[in-house]
Order: C-alpha cells, then structure tokens, then sequence
C-alpha cells in the first residue's frame, strides 16, 4: 500500500501514480519491505480537502465513455490501497465493519439499524423544496415537520413496495459491507401531507428552472403506487451530511482532492463491489449513483465517498420490473446483436426465456439461472474490469460474514404486505450467495487465518471449506523461510513439505534462532479447484514470546 506518511508525501505519491502504475515495493526501493506500524488499518488522509469544488458527470457520456472508448487504466496490477496482510484500511470510502478485519459476524441489531440514526421524517406536514431531477424514479425533496431534509420518491405503479423494497434492502447490505450510504427509510405520506414551499422550484423538458405547481406534485402521485387507504408509502432518503461535490468516477483520480492518490479501478474496495452488485443484481453501478461530500475530519475537511440510489437492485428496475437484460448484457453488445441481425431475429438469447415468479413487490429476480462469474452490470465498469482473483476472494468472504439469519432479517426491513414476497426474496439471496462463494472463495487459493503461537505451531482454515461450497483439501504443502526484512530476501529452510490437515510446525531451527521475520509459502489442491495452487505467502514478525501476522500476498 502506498503510504501518505512522511515516508511518502501525498504529493510525491500522486504524481509518481499519475505517471505510471508502481507496485508498492517498487515505490519503497531499498526500503523495508514491513514497518514498525504495519498493518496499517487506517487509511491516512492527512490533507485538507477543502478547495474541492463540485462537478458534474453525464450519464449519456458515462454510457459512450465506458462502453466504447476504454476509459481507465488497464494494466494488471493488484489492488493499490491494501495493506500489507492483503485488506482494506478504513478510509472516506470504505469501513470495515463485516469479514476478517472484524471477529466474528455483524450483530444482526447493527447489521439491521444500518446508517440509520433515526427513524425518518417526522410525522406531520412535509414541505415540498422542489422536483427531484436527477434519476428515473419521480419524487420530491422534502422538509419534515421538524425542519429535516429528505428525499422522497414512490413505488411505480402496478408495484407497490418493489423500489422502496429493494432500496431499503440494499442499503443495509452496502452498509454492512462497509460503503458509505445515505440513511434511508420507508415512510408513508398522505397528499393532503404535502405541502409546497413558496419557493419551489423543478426543470421543465428543456431543463430550464421554474416554480413547481401543485399540478407538478399531482402528476407525480398519478403514477405511483397508492396504498388501499388512500396513502403512498415512500423511501425517504435523509439529506448526506457535508457540502455536495457531485459524483465520482470509477477510473482515475480526483484532481481536487489530494488525499486521492489511487487510481480508482485500482482500489480493491470498487473493484470488489462486483461481487456485492452481482449478488443483489445491483445493475446501474454507474457514477450518478455516488455523491462525494465535503465533510470536517480532524480539524480539516475530506471528501467523503457514497454510494446511494438502490431503486435497481434485486428485481426492481425502479419505475418498473428489472429488465430481462439486467446482469446478463451490457446495454450495448456488438456479438449477440450481429448474431440477432444475421439470424433475422431467429436467435433468442437465453436469458430472455427465464421464468420469473408473478409477485408485483418482487419485479424480475431469480437464482436458477444466475452465474456469479457471468453477471454484467448495464455497462463496463472500469473497475470491475480489471477486478482480480484476490479482489473477488476479499469480497466473497465480506459476504460469507453475513450469515443466513442477518439476510432474512435485512429482507424483513423492507415490509412487503405479502409474506411470499419477503420469503421468495429471502430464499434468492441465499441461493445466490451460495454461488457466489463458490465462484470467488475457490477463485483462488483459499487458505485463510494464519496464526504463529509462540510454540511455532501455525493454524489456519479454509474459507471455501467453511462457507461449505467446496470439499477439505486433498493437500496443502508449505515451504519456510527467514526472511531478511531490509533487503526483501527470502532464505529458504527445507523444501516443500505436505501437511496433515490446517497446521504445520515451524522448523527446529527458525525456532531456536528466533529471527525478526519468517515467511512461509503456502498451496492446497484439489482437482476440482485448480486455483487453489496459487501460492499464498505470510510473514510473521517476532513480537513478545509470540508472533504477529504482518504480511499476507496472494498471487504474488
């Protein structure tokens, strides 16, 4: 990981990044490879961010610029901003609160309060300020009674609670993965409730500004979902704290922002988010689906990252059902479209003939079909594209920390009326986590855990083996070495030995000479896995009577 310590200014880090794609060693030279203070857990952003200015993506853009003129860097590399034992520090983008940073699983309380701080707007008047613009879900931005702003928008008509539904399920999930989300609510809202301020305003069809009438907010509740009793239930999104930024971008960096020093397809926790967005079907991962805000930290300002808009996930589409296509095609694919053509339309993709239950609050959401490893969101994402094995193999195991009981649970806070659609929904996501651990738990050597007592005896599990989507290994070898921390050399002890189920013994003489670091590479099989055999390489540093973890690569 590259530091921002005096070790390695910010602003010496982000031009030797905007020259090329360094490797952290690379970047340290004849440093040591470890330091006194490694693994860092907390990503440090020392600079002010306060001149950051707020800007503005195009969606029309967004679509050409990442669907046909490859924009990001490409080149294969690891993830840059992980530490030395191969995880994510928290940072303005990412907190770990689920996986192995964490002992044990997310409290199924706090996995359920999410972001949430309190319990949505106020009852009473809401006080529309205006027209939500942006996006394809209509809906208002309000004041609650209290004087608290929120954004307000309705469930499609013809399927009452599937939106707000999805919106409020997936933010619990992204919440708990560790992403910076809005607090969002389901609230319900009478029409005689809503009020419009004297000031108001929306963009007409030409995108102009003027007054918003009460025919404005008429039009909005005609195509929404009412309620039997007359009313409109709603996802209310509470206002982001900080000054607004805009969106950022999947690829490059934030040139206002000097605590921004790693290229964004180059960041393991946006890499990663394909496996979440693979798993609730979260298509439109797009950058007017994130807001960067300014916020105070420290006694400066940082600019923190969020990503909001859930409305298509699972099976909603926001406005509607999701389509057919969503996770299975890009928007734009020049084979299956030449293949249509030539054929005269005789060619059907598959996808198009999946059944999907008849349940409104559900929309179009299923699990026969689904392959983790084939999922696509609406477009390329720079950073999904250059996603690798060991970014994947981070993200499955975040999600293997939520157990079964906290996604029944996160189904439940979306309140569907009928209990089909809250078991149908729960029983989806289960089956496709299971394939998505079996696709990125076994996409790579899935050795985890490791642990150095004092006797010398190392321990360690198997994380494919533990979610249950793979058999024990048929065999791990290990091969030890001292390692000599100032000049990155590894002397090797012994050869490859085999080891009789997940420990081994660190040999006779590492013991008795009792180096600063031993490093010891590791690799299971099993024919069924062929990525197994990857190497994983440890290194422990001397501390006490004991050892500690500091290094950790896989795939080196």
């Amino acid at each position: 990981m590259t530091r921002t310590s005096p070790r390695v200014p910010a602003v010496l880090a982000a031009a030797v990044l905007a020259g090329a794609i360094w490797t952290a060693a690379g970047l340290r030279g004849a440093s040591p490879k470890f330091y006194s203070d490694d693994p860092i857990w907390i990503d440090p952003e020392t600079q002010d961010a306060s001149m950051a200015q707020p800007v503005g993506v195009s969606d029309q853009y967004d679509l050409i610029e990442n669907s046909f003129l490859g924009a990001g860097d490409r080149t294969d590399c690891r993830a840059l901003n992980v530490n030395t034992v191969d995880e994510v520090p928290d940072s303005s983008w990412f907190v770990n609160r689920a996986g192995p940073r964490m002992t044990g699983r997310l409290a199924i309380p706090d996995f359920v309060r999410g972001p949430d701080t309190g319990s949505g707007p106020a009852p009473g008047v809401w006080t529309i300020t205006g027209r939500k613009s942006e996006g394809v879900t209509p809906g208002f931005t309000i004041r609650d009674s209290t004087g608290e702003t929120y954004w307000i928008k309705f469930d499609p008509k013809g399927f009452a609670e599937m939106a707000s539904g999805a919106e409020v399920i997936a933010t619990k999930f992204f919440h708990a993965f560790g992403y910076h989300v809005p607090e969002n609510y389901l609230a319900t809202v009478r029409p005689e409730s809503l009020a419009i301020a004297p000031d108001a305003r929306m963009k007409d069809e030409d995108g102009r500004p003027r007054p918003l009438t009460r025919d404005d907010v008429e039009d909005v509740l005609e195509r929404a979902a009412r309620q039997p009793d007359g009313s409109y239930r709603v996802l209310a999104s509470r206002n982001l704290p900080g000054r607004p930024l805009g969106p950022f971008r999947y690829y490059g960096t934030r040139p206002d922002d000097p605590n921004d020093i790693f290229p964004h397809e180059h960041r393991r926790e946006l890499r990663g988010l394909s496996v979440f967005a693979a798993w609730l079907n979260h298509d439109e991962v797009r950058s007017s689906n994130s807001l960067d805000t300014l916020v105070p930290a420290g006694g400066r300002q940082i600019v923190r990252h969020h990503l909001l808009d859930f409305g298509s996930t699972l099976g909603s589409g926001s406005v509607k059902a999701q389509s057919r296509r969503a996770g299975n095609e890009f928007v734009w694919e020049s084979r299956p479209t030449l293949i249509t053509m030539l054929t005269l339309g005789l060619y059907v993709r598959p996808w198009i003939r999946v059944p999907y239950p008849e349940i409104p609050a559900v929309g179009r959401f299923e699990a026969r079909y689904f392959r983790a490893e084939d999922w696509k969101p609406d477009y390329p994402n720079p950073a999904f594209r250059n996603a690798r094995p060991e970014d994947r193999f981070w993200a499955a195991r975040i999600l293997a920390a939520i157990g079964d009981d906290a996604i029944a649970a996160g189904v439940r806070e979306a309140r569907y009326t009928s209990p089909e659609a809250t078991s149908y929904i729960t029983a989806t996501l289960l089956e496709r986590k299971k394939k998505v651990l079996a696709a990125w738990l076994n996409g790579t050597n899935p050795l985890v855990e490791f642990a150095l007592d004092g006797s010398g005896e190392l321990t360690f599990a198997n994380a494919a083996e533990r979610a249950g989507v793979a058999p024990a290994a048929e065999r791990v070898t290990i091969r030890w070495s001292r390692f000599d921390n100032a000049t990155g050399t590894h002397h090797v002890v012994g050869d490859d030995e085999p080891l009789d189920g997940l420990r081994a013994q660190l040999p006779a003489s590492l013991l008795a000479a009792r180096p600063e670091y031993v490093s010891a590479t590791l690799r299971a099989f099993h024919p069924d896995h062929p990525a197994w055999s990857h190497p994983v390489v440890i290194y422990f540093r001397a501390a006490g009577g004991g050892w500690s973890l500091v290094g950790l690569e896989r795939n080196p």
